[in-house]
Formats: structure tokens, C-alpha cells, sequence
């Protein structure tokens, strides 16, 4: 058995065995092929997919290719994920309010950085001084899980394939494969002991997905595939076109999640928040609705709670107590670090938001340093923007509908333009949509 056999194959379109899964899973992990040879492989299963069969055999030898977390017994294990938006900053409040819910739960989100047009949560946290990702072992997280409840961080022990998998799919343009997504969520999940799981599936134009439909399939399929690892779980189809809450950039995507834990963030955040939430509650039979929980969900925001718990959360893994109190409770922006330079965005003519478009955002904010166009590329933390109206507000042509942060000294006029073109806007009224847009579980 070689590598090069293996890529030949799928070049080919048939099918992989287990064994050249795994052979190919552990060459990769042991530093046994070239980086090319791994570019190869994910082309080939991207361009001629995978099947059900080589799905689940490469989620099951990602998930064995490192350490594994075994929490204590008397601990529910429960966790949330997304396929990702812009905007999409969810975890990062979820985490600590859900554990200040429900005490015996364990949340260990072991997430990961920004893929294309996503913001990745752990480049997100680490605006936060002192936040280091990748600084804890698998004792040191059992340690934190089990006296603590929870914690947000990246981990290259567990699931190590995933991690090295992950971040060559970003620069190899094979992001957007359904059997590589699930394989890369799932056998992170497993590796992290987890036993209840949602997926916040996006639907929309500034996602993966593009339509019901194709969402529903993807769903289904990672659903089995879940079931098949010893995790029940749940998708969300939720709304995905315009930008979620009113910030985007890693910074700036902090200070909206400090501002959703003192119960003052968005509506559609709060929504989001909510939902996941109070559907891991009704799913772990700690309520007796989906309502139930989200109204618990929403009292820990209001309470203090919530945001306590994220203050503590950050002091457990390592940011000094200061910074994190003068985060949570203080003067949040003299922590984060801020843009140098300001421009404001007015629309081309007057009328009503019917669409935000948030994959444009993305991309020019990549541009200017929000993301990655190499694996190894260091963002800048503080460009971003701040969107000042939402889908159905009305608009002058001097309004201005949103400001973009950035340090570049001399600007390319075309991001302003592309900004600028991103507001749609129409001269009717426009009625706000759902979020919601379906459920998916392991009984359908």
C-alpha cells in the first residue's frame, strides 16, 4: 500500500478501503507524505467525493488519531457547532451561559480558526490578551472540564489529523466537500468525549450552503454519521445571508459577545444563542421544552451569571485576572486592540435594506487582514465593521449604514465600493424572515 496508489485511486473514483483510510489518516499524522501529496488526496476526495462508507472510516480514524478526553462519569457531555458565517460569534457567549444554566453540564469546545470567508472562534479569542489557544494538554482540559464546566480552546492531541487536514483544506480550495466537513466536525466532537451535539447548520447565501434542499441532505447525512460515533444530535437550519449581530471582525466580534452576556446584544445573536441552548436542555431532559430552555438561556444573561462565568472561564485558561475583569466589566475596548483608521459607508440611494450582502463583507475584510490567505498568516485582529442598520430598516442616502475598521494607510477605493454595493436596497417594505428555518435529528 502506498500513498500515491491511494491518490491514483480516488483519481479514479473509486471507492477507499478502511485500511487505505487509515493508512492514509496515519501517514499524515506521522509525517510520512509530502504536503503535496495531502493537497492531492483532498482534491481527489473533493472533486469525486466520498461515500457513506469512507465518510464514517475517516471519521472514526481521525477521531482515533490522537488522545481522547473520558470526563467524569457523573458529567453530562454536551456540545454545539457551526458550519460557519459571517459574524458568527455564537460560541463564544453560548459556551459560558449554557454552563451557568445547567451545572452538571461539560462543554469542551475544541474549535478552530477561521476556514475562507468564516471567522474562526479561536482568532476571535485571541484579540483577548493573554489568550493562547493551543496552551493546554489533555490533562490539564480534563482537569478544567471537570472541576470547572467548561472551556473554548484548540487542540492539536486530540484529533491531530483533523488539525492538519483542517488548516491544508483552507489554502487547497477544498473547504466546501459535505463527507470532509462532517469527518473534520465529527471526529473532533468524538475525541472531546462528547455525547449530545447540535449543529447550527447555515443556510444562505453567505454560507456553504446554498439552498433547503442541499442543507437538509448534508443534515441528514451528518446526523447518521454522528449516531454511528456514540453522539445524539441535532441540526438547526438557521437563516444565513446577511451577517449575524451587527460586528464582524475577531475584535470586534468580542466586544458584541461581551455586550450579548450583559443581556444588550442583537436580537438574531440573542435568537441564535437561545435556540442552541434550549434545545441541548430539551435534549438532555433538563426541561421539558425547547421554550423552557430558552427562557433559562435568556435569564442567564440578564442575571450576571452568564458573563460571570465567562469572566471565569478566561481566568482558568490563563488570561490574567485584571484583563479579564476589566473585559467583562470595565473599559472593554481599551483591552481589545482597535483599527487606527475609520470610513463610513453610506447606501447609493434611499430606501429599504432588503439584503446585507455578508459573503462581500467577508471577502473585504479578508483582504484587509481579517483572515487568512495561507495557513501560517497572521490576521490583524482589529480590522472589521460595524453594521449600523438590518434588514428592513429604511435608509437615506446620507445614512450611514455601516463603518469599517482597518489600518491600511492608503485604502484601496474598491473596498469601499464593494461595501458599499453589499447594502441592497429596494423601495418597498421589507418584512423580517425567521432564523429557524428547520430541524433535523436522529428520530426523523
Amino acid at each position: 500500500m502506498s500513498i500515491i496508489s491511494i491518490i491514483k485511486k480516488k483519481c479514479q473514483k473509486n471507492e477507499l478501503t478502511d485500511d487505505e483510510i487509515k493508512f492514509f489518516v496515519k501517514s499524515t499524522v506521522d509525517g510520512c507524505i509530502d504536503q503535496c501529496q495531502i493537497g492531492a488526496m483532498l482534491m481527489a476526495l473533493y472533486l469525486n467525493d466520498l461515500t457513506n462508507d469512507e465518510i464514517s472510516n475517516m471519521t472514526t480514524a481521525m477521531a482515533n488519531s490522537g488522545t481522547t478526553l473520558k470526563f467524569r462519569s457523573s458529567a453530562i457531555i454536551v456540545d454545539k457547532h457551526s458550519t460557519g458565517g459571517v459574524g458568527d460569534k455564537v460560541s463564544i457567549p453560548l459556551v459560558p451561559a449554557l454552563s451557568a444554566v445547567q451545572e452538571d453540564f461539560i462543554i469542551p469546545m475544541v474549535s478552530g480558526r477561521g476556514l475562507e470567508f468564516t471567522g474562526g472562534t479561536l482568532d476571535k479569542l485571541e484579540s483577548i490578551p493573554g489568550y493562547s489557544a493551543f496552551s493546554f494538554d489533555d490533562q490539564q482540559l480534563l482537569a478544567i472540564g471537570n472541576n470547572f464546566g467548561c472551556f473554548i480552546v484548540g487542540s492539536d492531541d486530540l484529533s491531530p489529523a483533523d488539525s492538519i487536514l483542517y488548516k491544508a483544506r483552507d489554502v487547497t480550495a477544498t473547504v466546501d466537500n459535505s463527507g470532509l466537513i462532517i469527518a473534520s466536525i465529527i471526529s473532533k466532537k468524538a475525541a472531546a468525549g462528547i455525547k449530545y451535539l447540535i449543529l447550527d447548520l447555515k443556510v444562505g447565501t453567505a454560507s456553504f450552503f446554498q439552498s433547503i434542499d442541499e442543507a437538509k441532505t448534508f443534515g441528514k447525512q451528518f446526523v447518521i454519521v454522528a449516531k454511528l460515533m456514540g453522539i445524539e444530535c441535532r441540526v438547526l437550519m438557521t437563516r444565513m445571508s446577511a451577517p449575524i449581530g451587527n460586528y464582524i471582525g475577531n475584535s470586534l466580534e468580542i466586544l458584541e459577545s461581551i455586550n450579548c452576556l450583559k443581556g444588550k446584544g442583537p436580537s438574531g445573536l440573542q435568537t441564535l444563542l437561545e435556540l442552541i441552548g434550549g434545545n441541548l436542555l430539551e435534549m438532555t431532559h433538563k426541561v421539558s421544552s425547547v421554550n423552557e430552555g430558552r427562557k433559562r438561556m435568556a435569564e442567564s444573561l440578564t442575571n450576571g451569571t452568564a458573563l460571570e462565568k465567562f469572566k471565569q472561564m478566561l481566568i482558568e485558561l490563563k488570561v490574567n485576572e485584571w484583563i479579564a475583569d476589566e473585559l467583562c466589566y470595565g473599559n472593554t475596548t481599551a483591552i481589545l486592540p482597535m483599527a487606527k483608521y475609520e470610513i463610513e459607508i453610506k447606501p447609493l440611494t434611499s430606501g429599504y435594506v432588503n439584503d446585507i450582502d455578508g459573503m462581500t463583507i467577508a471577502k473585504v475584510c479578508n483582504k484587509l487582514g481579517a483572515g487568512r490567505q495561507f495557513s501560517n498568516q497572521e490576521i490583524d485582529p482589529a480590522v472589521g465593521i460595524h453594521l449600523l442598520v438590518k434588514k428592513g430598516d429604511h435608509v437615506e442616502i446620507d445614512t450611514v449604514c455601516m463603518i469599517l475598521y482597518h489600518n491600511e494607510i492608503d485604502l484601496n477605493e474598491s473596498h469601499l465600493i464593494s461595501l458599499q454595493k453589499s447594502i441592497e436596497i429596494v423601495n418597498e417594505i421589507v418584512e423580517p424572515e425567521d432564523i429557524l428555518l428547520g430541524v433535523i435529528d436522529c428520530n426523523q
